[in-house]
């Protein structure tokens, strides 16, 4: 007997970009992930799974799903690097946390998404790989996008995205 899941469309949490990425920060912390760390334990650890889709339907698949607590999955493309699928991840989780309310709201998340929502998730990642008092910290002693892209082991977009909530 199977049961059917009735996913729910995300709703926006409402908090502030600041609140998003504190909120994320403390929830890396909780979570025991550091600088460097691999995203993938965290996934793992909260109950998820990852695959990289193939390459015909790359621009097709959802990028979460959620049936539950404990129980979702990220699809990530094929066309991405590892800089941009950590932060692709961590964009994930944010999903997972603030939108599926940890998996009591089952939800599935397209690739392709914009607004609000995409917004929470992308501060959430930031916030989450970049807390702010190292970003603060590693953009006083000088680091250019690069350097710091190089060193929060995410793409100089990811780097952009952080610098702009600062």
């Amino acid at each position: 007997m199977s049961t059917s899941i009735a996913f729910h469309e995300p709703e926006p949490c409402g908090w502030s970009r600041a609140e998003v990425q504190r909120f994320a920060s403390e929830a890396a912390q909780s979570l025991g992930f550091k600088l460097g760390d691999s995203i993938e334990a965290v996934v793992s650890k909260l109950g998820g799974t990852i695959s990289t889709s193939d390459w015909a339907s790359a621009r097709n698949t959802g990028s979460i799903t959620v049936k539950g607590p404990r129980d979702f999955h990220i699809a990530l493309s094929p066309l991405s690097g590892d800089r941009r699928s950590r932060f692709t991840i961590a964009h994930e989780i944010g999903h997972y946390m603030l939108h599926s309310q940890l998996g009591r709201k089952p939800l599935s998340v397209k690739r392709d998404g914009s607004g609000r929502v995409e917004w929470e998730a992308n501060w959430f990642a930031a916030g989450f790989l970049m807390p702010e008092a190292d970003f603060r910290g590693k953009s006083q002693e000088g680091l250019g996008t690069a350097e710091l892209a190089e060193f929060f082991g995410v793409s100089q977009e990811a780097v952009q995205i952080r610098r702009g909530s600062l």
